[in-house]
């Protein structure tokens, strides 16, 4: 009986999921899919529209990483971190993969994963589903070598893990030309 509610409830989450793609694709007024018209222009900007506030999840889990993520049974394992240990209750340290290369050709390392946590760590709120994603302002962060990051935070933070599974890490430019910062406001809240 398990099973059949499992696969049940997969095959809802499936069609839910088909739904929200389907809406997620829209069209400007005027353009079409088809293949066009003799005579007419070969090429048409095909828009990209958000209907849901959570789509930015797919967008992030899909172009970045993370230092660690979940599986689908809900068990943390390794992303950017090749492992961790924790020094004492305030203090973890990571290595980080090597060999890890971005689209763009950057070789991933401690100072670029360095840049990503400056990026969102000076933002107010940098998770949409809230403030309790943040890490404390007092969160210092020390390169130890290229591939050796610690942290040290002010207080005992036991969602610690959650949160570096929720900070994206981007390639140096993505942050230099790109970033989450809205151009006309200057702040990356409510901006994914």
């Amino acid at each position: 009986m398990t099973s059949l509610n499992n696969q049940s409830r997969f095959k809802r989450r499936l069609a839910s999921l088909a739904a929200a793609l389907a809406l997620s694709f829209a069209l400007p007024a005027g353009t079409s899919l088809a293949a066009p018209q003799k005579g007419a222009a070969a090429e048409a900007p095909i828009w990209v529209v958000d209907p849901s506030p959570v789509n930015w999840l797919w967008i992030t889990w899909n172009t970045m990483e993370e230092l660690v993520r979940v599986d689908k049974d809900g068990k943390q394992e390794m992303g950017l971190a090749e492992s961790y240990k924790w020094i004492d209750p305030k203090m973890v340290e990571f290595k980080l993969r090597k060999n890890v290369v971005f689209q763009d050709g950057e070789k991933f390392n401690a100072q670029v994963f360095r840049k990503s946590f400056d990026e969102v760590q000076r933002w107010d709120n940098p998770h949409p589903p809230g403030a309790f994603l943040n890490f404390a302002k007092g969160t210092k962060l020390d390169v130890i070598d290229d591939h050796t990051v610690r942290f040290t935070f002010p207080e005992t933070d036991s969602a610690a893990m959650m949160k570096f599974r929720g900070m994206h890490v981007g390639s140096s430019k993505f942050w230099k030309e790109l970033g989450f910062v809205d151009k006309k406001t200057g702040k990356a809240e409510g901006h994914w």
